[in-house]
């Protein structure tokens, strides 16, 4: 079971938990847990119309000596010029993902701008980053994928729109001299171009030499003669030469949707949404993938039958090759329709995430973590929901057959008012798991409930406006007993973000305001973090090292598991 912490290890206030925590308890979370300086890793941002602000980081990745990282965040300057056709300074490498390394553990970095190497193609959207290969020393990552040209005259210059071109995956190293070099890249297209979309991608390498590589996407496939209408499904695409070629898709979970035979039918593309997967891979080799099965929708866009998500998870033990049933882990009140007050998107996705153990007392294990919020949360999209979501972690000891019960990553919340969201866990070399979450206190920072203390455009050129506002920061929880308990939370941020006055630019439906998840990773006794940060007045990509933390105890000879 989760500990449960006064009000003093809560620590709201402080950057580091132990500045506040009676010295006994101390003693049981030594040694000590400490963060590392916030670091902004993207350089100055300008306005229209010299550029468009926003640097949401979404993803970090690490070499096994934990001095070379590589992060990821989107860059709305890439939306200036090029297929999204915004009136302001293009950018002189075309891109919407942008990426930053750093040669001395995370101290500096460097910002290189979208990775680009020709071709009619660029990142557009979400990055996943991950690091693998022959000689565990090359970095991957995937993205959305747009064309470079200038958009034509009635152009739909959006992600889901005409320039769409599939996805994109890059392959580069660190070279001799500390600089990276991104060495190759591909194209995935879909098998029908004008009626399908591929949308969500990650990315996961395995870590044994062998040069393995999966990409998992969703694809929203044609439906009544529109393009990209239906609700998803999943599949993986798998290379055993560091991604220099591909093997054709294999289908992880089919679509679940109607067709009637009238295109006008307002059935038509109903069904269960199928997005946003993750992986991890296990020490034998297996593979694992969890996304978003769900909600269903009743019409096109963007109506529900009950906003209820199933985490779901599939294994392959072959490499890729075959998957098997679907297993469903967990039925959440889906944050579809109760996003953060000052989130720029008027719905929010459901994102599951994985980790396996790769060594330690419990090698093997599947960690999975996951948002819900306290009860189904339907709302307009003008109005503020102000209703609470928690995060957990459930765990597997038999590849993904049966599952723990879910143990909840932060303290008790009220029915209103908190919102925990996109838990991302990650495992050290010695079995310590470590889990970090976003929190917004969704305030109302006026005793006048009628003032609007946030109004937020959103991306669908509708106001969300309210007297609540959303006071963000990243905490982070770790466990040394194979995730059946936690250490109290301790806030990552040193500043807490009011993004109801963060400015930002967003260009047709491109871009969340404050991103769509958080990036974490380890390389020995050491996290890594990232994540988007409003504290300078702009959308920001920051980075911060989690130090210290215990080491797990033998595992027990028979741990607690249920389905």
């Amino acid at each position: 079971m989760l500990r449960k912490p006064s009000l003093l290890l809560w620590c709201a206030g402080a950057a580091i938990c132990a500045l506040s925590t009676p010295a006994a308890l101390l003693a049981a979370d030594a040694p000590a847990r400490a963060v590392g300086p916030n670091l902004k890793m993207n350089g100055p941002q300008s306005p229209m119309p010299e550029g468009r602000r926003g640097r949401p980081a979404m993803a970090v990745a690490s070499d096994p000596t934990g001095q070379k990282l590589v992060a990821a965040w989107e860059t709305m300057h890439g939306t200036c010029g090029g297929s999204f056709g915004g009136a302001c300074t293009p950018p002189k490498v075309p891109g919407l993902t942008a990426v930053g390394t750093s040669t001395d553990g995370g101290r500096t970095w460097t910002e290189l701008g979208p990775p680009f190497l020709g071709e009619d193609v660029m990142t557009s959207g979400r990055a996943w980053l991950d690091r693998g290969g022959v000689d565990n020393q090359t970095f991957f990552l995937v993205s959305r994928a747009a064309s470079a040209q200038a958009a034509a005259p009635g152009m739909d210059a959006t992600p889901g729109g005409s320039n769409q071109s599939g996805l994109v995956f890059y392959r580069g190293r660190f070279q001799d001299d500390g600089t990276f070099a991104w060495t190759g890249q591909h194209l995935f297209k879909p098998s029908r171009p004008d009626l399908d979309l591929l949308r969500s991608p990650s990315i996961v390498a395995a870590k044994d030499g062998s040069g393995k590589v999966w990409v998992a996407f969703s694809t929203l496939r044609g439906a009544c003669g529109r393009r990209g209408t239906a609700p998803g499904e999943i599949a993986v695409y798998r290379s055993t030469d560091e991604g220099k070629t591909w093997e054709e898709p294999v289908t992880v979970s089919p679509e679940d949707s109607v067709e009637p035979a009238d295109n006008k039918d307002p059935r038509c593309g109903t069904g269960v949404i199928q997005i946003l997967p993750s992986m991890a891979v296990g020490p034998k080799g297996e593979l694992y993938v969890t996304w978003q099965f769900g909600p269903t929708l009743l019409t096109y866009n963007p109506f529900t039958l009950a906003m209820r998500t199933v985490v779901k998870v599939a294994r392959s033990l072959d490499g890729g090759h075959t998957f098997n049933t679907p297993v469903p882990v967990a039925l959440v009140h889906s944050m579809r329709q109760n996003p953060p007050v000052a989130y720029s998107k008027n719905t929010m996705n459901d994102i599951p995430r994985l980790a396996v153990a790769a060594s330690g007392p419990y090698a093997g294990r599947v960690y999975l973590t996951y948002t819900s919020a306290v009860r189904e949360a339907p709302s307009f999209d003008n109005v503020q929901s102000l209703t609470s979501s928690q995060v957990y972690l459930a765990y597997s000891d038999d590849q993904g057959v049966t599952w723990s019960q879910p143990v909840p990553l932060g303290p008790p919340l009220p029915p209103d008012g908190v919102k925990r969201l996109w838990p991302a866990v990650a495992v050290r070399a010695n079995g310590a798991v470590d889990a970090v979450y976003l929190e917004s206190q969704e305030k109302q920072v006026t005793p006048d409930p009628k003032d609007v203390e946030c109004e937020i455009g959103m991306v669908n050129q509708v106001a969300r406006a309210g007297a609540a506002s959303s006071l963000i920061d990243v905490y982070w929880v770790q466990s040394t007993d194979g995730g059946a308990s936690f250490s109290p939370p301790l806030r990552v941020t040193s500043e807490t973000s009011n993004w109801c006055k963060v400015g930002f630019d967003f260009q047709t439906t491109q871009y969340a305001n404050f991103g769509d998840l958080l990036g974490i990773d380890t390389a020995g006794d050491r996290a890594f973090v990232v994540w988007p940060d409003g504290r300078s007045g702009v959308p920001d990509a920051y980075f911060a090292e989690l130090r210290g933390g215990g080491a797990p105890a033998p595992r027990p000879e028979k741990p607690a598991q249920g389905h």
